[in-house]
């Protein structure tokens, strides 16, 4: 792939340590520094050969591209301290967790020039590498559940947020493209959706502490339904959806057309959850 990419990686916690391994494997990326504020992760992110920072004050000027894989609340910041600093970024979705987060985002990507994208990961889902169906359907139905824990709030944007980008995607719908919430129901440890988008119906259904993770697609017209699993896990190769994902960032990078989800697609998806998360 050429000249490798010189990337930090910040956040060594449950995700942030399979981004890097990730990213160590992959050819196209060498991986200067993990930064993390927990001595803890340092040590952990040491172990696995990595040199660890405390801080973007010790980050070495060689590098080119971060990865931002901590807690949404911080996005924005670490972001915006990046893209000031002349690097370009991959943020872990959901973008941010407030309008004022998201409007300081885009605004950096205007002042500074840099790239900013979004890690929205079921764009590049293996199952989904072609289309499902042969035109588009009159309804649609994600669901989408987890085992870890979590709130009304954290099941949108952390959950949801997922599919409310995977929709649009699939349905090849512009960024106009409004989308029509019908319905919001909240439930002790669920949320259901009711949409519309374009001409099609869309269903979102996500849950918080079940027994297993999963989620899938299901769509349909005047009664006949299909199903699609998703799954994003996969051995560590160059077929699993986050290689891929950081495939695309590197082909971003060099000016090349890829599938990543850009500032606006991911402000997009952010302002989405956050008017569900209003009417709840």
């Amino acid at each position: 792939m050429g000249t490798r990419t010189r990337i930090a990686v910040l956040g060594f916690g449950r995700f942030g340590r399979v981004h890097a391994l990730r990213l160590q494997a992959h050819p196209a990326y060498e991986v200067v520094c993990v930064v993390d504020p927990d001595p803890q992760a340092r040590t952990a992110a040491q172990a696995q050969g990595f040199d660890a920072i405390a801080s973007l004050d010790a980050l070495p000027k060689a590098v080119q591209a971060a990865a931002v894989v901590t807690p949404a609340e911080t996005h924005a910041d670490l972001a915006v301290a990046l893209m000031h600093r002349g690097i370009d970024v991959l943020v872990e979705k959901p973008m941010a967790e407030s309008e004022q987060a998201i409007d300081a985002m885009l605004d950096a990507v205007r002042v500074t020039g840099r790239k900013l994208f979004i890690g929205h990961i079921e764009r590049f889902n293996p199952a989904l590498i072609d289309l499902p169906w042969g035109q588009v359907p009159g309804h649609l139905v994600f669901r989408r559940q987890s085992r870890l824990p979590g709130t009304a709030r954290s099941v949108v944007l952390d959950l949801m947020v997922h599919d409310l980008d995977l929709a649009p995607h699939l349905l090849r719908c512009g960024p106009d493209e409004f989308l029509h919430i019908l319905d919001v129901q909240s439930l002790e440890d669920s949320m259901q959706v009711v949409a519309r988008m374009g001409d099609t119906r869309v269903d979102f259904h996500v849950r918080h502490g079940a027994d297993i993770s999963l989620a899938s697609v299901c769509w349909g017209d005047q009664g006949a339904w299909n199903e699609l699993l998703l799954s994003s896990r996969s051995d560590l190769g160059q077929s699993d959806a986050l290689t891929r994902q950081y495939t695309a960032f590197h082909h971003e990078l060099r000016g090349l057309p890829s599938l990543l989800a850009d500032a606006q697609d991911g402000a997009i998806a952010a302002r989405r959850a956050l008017a569900i998360v209003a009417k709840l």
